[in-house]
């Protein structure tokens, strides 16, 4: 298999559009931005008539004004719209050498789609034992590589995440069980034995509100 993202062949409008849709409004917010251009955009990702490097996702810019009279430059902002998970990201991070390292992190932990990994694990496999026997210094397999590693980081941080859920689930249960077991069985618990539950119970609850914020 021979992987390339490909680079469309645009008209002028299409061309124009391309270079328009990142560029926030003056007293524009993001989220404004965002539902400005989306149609169009979703419509333009849908007919591959974006960049390349608007293919996934699309890092806002501002225009800034650098002396009077200047017409001014769209510098990117630490902003995105995933076209994975349809959301705004916001980061401290910035692009470096035409790659988001903040798109990056957001792959790995927050994004809940997947459509930015799009090969398959055989794909993976092969593309990982052509680039190391030499066969293959494709750039565009190795940013595949990458984006299913990020897609498994995020796969298995997901499943651990739930599994604890599951845990804290079971021992709410558990405990609230013993709390029903005493409260209609008054020789079922000790009072130290119900107190050390109670405060369990709170405990547990309490780290599952956190796990559930992150």
């Amino acid at each position: 298999m021979v992987y390339t993202d490909g680079c469309p062949v645009l008209n002028d409008i299409e061309w124009r559009d391309n270079c328009q849709f990142p560029v926030i409004r003056k007293g524009e917010t993001p989220s404004d931005w965002m539902k400005r251009i989306w149609d169009q955009l979703m419509n333009y990702r849908k007919n591959n008539c974006l960049f390349v490097s608007h293919k996934r996702y699309m890092v806002a810019r501002k225009i800034l004004y650098l002396w009077e009279g200047d017409l001014g430059s769209a510098f990117e902002v630490n902003i995105a719209i995933c076209y994975s998970c349809d959301q705004l990201v916001y980061s401290n991070i910035g692009c470096k050498y035409g790659i988001c390292h903040f798109m990056d992190k957001h792959w790995s932990t927050n994004c809940t789609g997947n459509a930015y990994c799009d090969i398959s694990f055989r794909d993976y496999i092969e593309f990982k034992n052509k680039l190391k026997s030499g066969l293959t210094n494709s750039f565009d397999e190795k940013q595949a590589i990458r984006r299913y590693e990020l897609w498994m980081q995020n796969a298995i941080r997901r499943v651990k995440r739930a599994r604890e859920i599951d845990r804290k689930i079971r021992a709410v249960k558990v405990i609230q069980e013993k709390w029903l077991e005493y409260f209609y069985r008054p020789d079922g618990l000790c009072a130290s034995e119900l107190a050390l539950h109670y405060q369990l119970l709170w405990t547990v609850r309490e780290e599952m509100r956190q796990i559930n914020n992150v």
